[in-house]
């Protein structure tokens, strides 16, 4: 089951804290940067949390 990103928690890469770590630690490519946000490529997520555990926002979380 894919993530969610809640953009309203997540405030775009320039307002993140951890400057888009959820983008650095995705090995699948599933999370990318488009126009300074957050963008999941769905089919690419193979569930293994890592940028759930690491959002320092809390914006991202499973359906």
């Amino acid at each position: 089951m894919p993530v969610t990103i809640d953009t309203e928690k997540c405030g775009k890469i320039d307002n993140c804290p951890g400057e888009g770590l959820c983008i650095k630690l995705c090995e699948q490519g599933a999370l990318i940067e488009k126009d300074d946000d957050v963008v999941l490529i769905s089919e690419n997520c193979d569930d293994c949390d890592l940028c759930i555990q690491n959002c320092p926002n809390q914006a991202i979380s499973k359906v």
